[in-house]
């Protein structure tokens, strides 16, 4: 049964859990905690590599050192961790994210760098953290890069390339929860399986009618990577899910989802090009939705005296149908961009960019960028961003599905993103970031409800504008402890053609860490909380606990506890349109893992 815990519990039971997570961690013996990078290099935000505190944009960086204290099994438990996240769900258990008020459609997810939505769809739970070297984040507009669908941010998970230990992993917990994992790591070939299943999962979705009860859920992933010299990567990914859900009135359903995503990856010296397909199949009941994307992306960078320039051409064919409505749609798009960085002084450095996008049956969009970095000391940057971005409409948004009505003249969205930021290291293991940002989006793409057809559509939504501050401060401390902290305040608004301004999200957004790290033994609680909810929404506060402890140089044990308070989480009337549970009721999974 799940249970709602007032805010003074609330506080009570999250200092308590403090207390034992500290009085038993103390009692181990004492041991200096491996140091791990606070400044990581990412390539999301430039295309190549530059240091984190020199990007001048939101980033966050989870290394692999981050991922293991995170206690997290897949991407989805990693990037929640993320200030200022939008979560939306869907009744097969898809979570998707989205940031500063904008839902999933308006994030890129990507893989080294390759677009995985397809037709707006991706299922981060199906991919594990045992393939990830490191996932990389960049909040605000990023069209110039990366194009439609990167108007809010990107999330960028980058596999690893080779090495690293052959493992097998097995673990068990409630709700008839079972994980097996095994990854094998030759000289040039890597491959990875996982597998996870859970039964009697309780409430996962609510609509406003009734609710759905998750009765079964079956993931399986293999990644295969192949290096077949220094200038050619090979790479698989295959996600299946499975999901059978009942209402608390009568009926339900049986999902099967697919996924097959490949790509060849072809570098050479600053070239880099990338030839791709990814394919989705769903079967929901009786409807079927598939979709093909092939693509190509090619990209160089050049030193041109001071100014070092990136730039590039994308080209995609798209294919998706569906069993329950006649047209099946094909479409083209395209896209040649640029970006500079051009060194003014020591101190000063201007990055000018820009993107000419065209996506057929939603014309073209040009897409500038300006950002400044300013250097105010050794690892202290002051920037300012200023960029374009738009979205165009997803396939299904405009020609419909068995369950939603056409609107063939739904137009892409576009607008502005402002953010101004400072980013500190203020020591070897503390740093510290803070933006105000600025959105300004018309014609803002949502989902709404036809009463009289008892069918959902996508409008054009008049404008949609969001202004706030995000704050984010990390701490190693000692060798046995640390900490993380990230705040977001933002005031997302919504404007209907001939209507007032509605809230269209929450306003506060909290994320948390506490570590320790002692003898062989490491233990973590990670917070995410949202408050200011619209609706009928109460405040989500979601607790997550895990423990490792090494036994050998071999071998390990984890044991992790989700959702620690059994919070209920119904979420009703976001931003998309959509409602659903984001946290699923308390469970925990033991597991053992073995490298070899």
């Amino acid at each position: 049964m799940m249970v709602r815990t007032s805010k003074k519990n609330l506080l009570r039971n999250v200092v308590l859990g403090l207390l034992a997570l500290s009085c038993s961690s103390a009692l181990a013996a004492e041991q200096n905690l491996q140091s791990y990078n606070l400044d990581p290099m990412s390539v999301t935000a430039t295309r190549y590599e530059t240091r984190d505190i020199d990007i001048p944009a939101s980033t966050e960086v989870f290394t692999q050192e981050k991922i293991e204290k995170l206690g997290a099994n897949n991407v989805m438990d990693v990037v929640s961790a993320i200030p200022g996240f939008t979560l939306t769900a869907s009744p097969t258990g898809n979570t998707y994210i989205g940031f500063r008020g904008m839902a999933k459609d308006n994030v890129a997810i990507l893989v080294n760098g390759i677009m995985l939505n397809q037709d707006g769809n991706y299922d981060l739970e199906t991919i594990s953290t045992d393939i990830i070297d490191r996932i990389e984040v960049v909040k605000g507009g990023s069209a110039v890069l990366y194009g439609s669908s990167a108007s809010a941010g990107v999330i960028n998970i980058i596999t690893k390339k080779s090495g690293g230990q052959n493992k097998i992993l097995l673990g068990a917990g409630d709700k008839h929860k079972f994980k097996g994992s095994v990854n094998i790591n030759a000289d040039k070939l890597q491959v990875s399986y996982n597998h996870f299943q859970a039964k009697d999962r309780g409430k996962v979705y609510k609509s406003t009618r009734y609710d759905y009860l998750g009765d079964k859920v079956e993931k399986d992933s293999v990644n295969v990577q192949y290096n077949l010299n220094d200038h050619l990567q090979f790479q698989y990914l295959h996600s299946d899910k499975e999901s059978d859900c009942s209402k608390t009135t009568t009926g339900g359903f049986h999902s099967v989802l697919k996924y097959n995503f490949g790509q060849v990856h072809y570098t050479n010296n600053d070239l880099l090009a990338t030839l791709y397909i990814r394919d989705r199949n769903w079967k929901f009941n009786t409807s079927v939705q598939e979709g093909t994307n092939i693509g190509l992306d090619v990209q160089n960078k050049w030193e041109l005296g001071e100014t070092l320039l990136t730039a590039g051409v994308v080209y995609e064919n798209e294919d998706t149908q569906n069993n329950e409505t006649i047209k099946a749609a094909k479409r083209d798009s395209g896209a040649v961009f640029f970006m500079t960085e051009n060194k003014l002084s020591e101190a000063t450095t201007l990055f000018v960019g820009a993107r000419e996008s065209y996506v057929e049956e939603s014309g073209s969009e040009f897409c500038p960028q300006v950002q400044i970095m300013q250097k105010l000391g050794e690892d202290n940057n002051l920037y300012l961003n200023i960029n374009r971005s738009m979205r165009a409409p997803n396939v299904n948004e405009q020609w419909g599905t068995g369950s939603q009505m056409m609107n063939p003249d739904l137009k892409a969205e576009t607008g502005w993103n402002y953010e101004l930021g400072w980013k500190k290291k203020l020591s070897d293991v503390e740093l510290f970031k803070i933006n105000v940002f600025k959105m300004d989006v018309k014609d803002r793409i949502y989902r709404d409800h036809d009463d009289a057809a008892d069918k959902d559509i996508f409008r054009n939504a008049n404008k949609y504008r969001n202004t706030g501050v995000e704050v984010g401060y990390e701490n190693a401390l000692s060798g046995k402890f640390g900490y993380n902290i990230g705040l977001s305040y933002a005031n997302p608004e919504q404007k209907a053609k001939g209507g007032d301004w509605q809230r269209a999200d929450f306003r506060l957004g909290i994320n948390a860490g506490l570590g320790y790290y002692v003898g062989n033994t490491v233990a973590n609680i990670s917070l995410n909380y949202m408050g200011e909810r619209i609706g009928d929404c109460d405040d989500m506060v979601n607790i997550n606990m895990n423990v490792s402890h090494k036994l050998n140089n071999h071998s390990k044990v984890k044991f992790a506890v989700y959702n620690l308070l059994n919070r209920d989480d119904i979420r009703t009337g976001n931003s998309s349109g959509r409602s659903g549970s984001i946290v699923e009721e308390r469970n925990w999974l033991l597991s053992y893992e073995h490298t070899f």
